[in-house]
């Protein structure tokens, strides 16, 4: 027996996430973000499926949710981004001696950027 189940469309999703910030002001994780949302959206359809990787590269790509990354030092950069899952490009600067040196990195798609070796440790959600 199979069981049944639908995925929300980007913009439904994004607007129970709108609706649970607005309730509560600020999710400080994305497990609690998810199940905030994820009660939501069955309580318009209970047969709604969402995960937090889905949900996480929904929200970051959107204008209309924020969210702030609280970062950890980690043991290598990373080479997707963790929000949107999309490659991230190399940033360069200059030195004293005028070589070129590498920053960081940047994601071109969601914005999101990490000076050298760090990772996200927490997800803050807000307006």
């Amino acid at each position: 027996m199979k069981t049944k189940y639908r995925l929300p469309g980007s913009n439904i999703v994004v607007r129970a996430a709108r609706d649970v910030l607005k309730k509560r002001g600020e999710v400080n994780s994305l497990a609690q973000m998810h199940s905030l949302v994820l009660e939501r959206l069955r309580r318009e359809n209970p047969e709604y499926r969402l995960s937090r990787a889905r949900l996480l590269k929904i929200l970051a790509l959107s204008p209309k949710v924020r969210i702030k990354v609280e970062k950890r030092k980690a043991r290598r950069s990373p080479r997707l981004c963790p929000l949107c899952g999309s490659e991230m490009e190399d940033l360069y600067g200059m030195n004293l001696f005028g070589r070129r040196v590498k920053l960081g990195k940047k994601c071109a798609n969601c914005g999101y950027s990490v000076e050298r070796r760090l990772e996200p440790r927490r997800y803050v959600f807000y307006l």
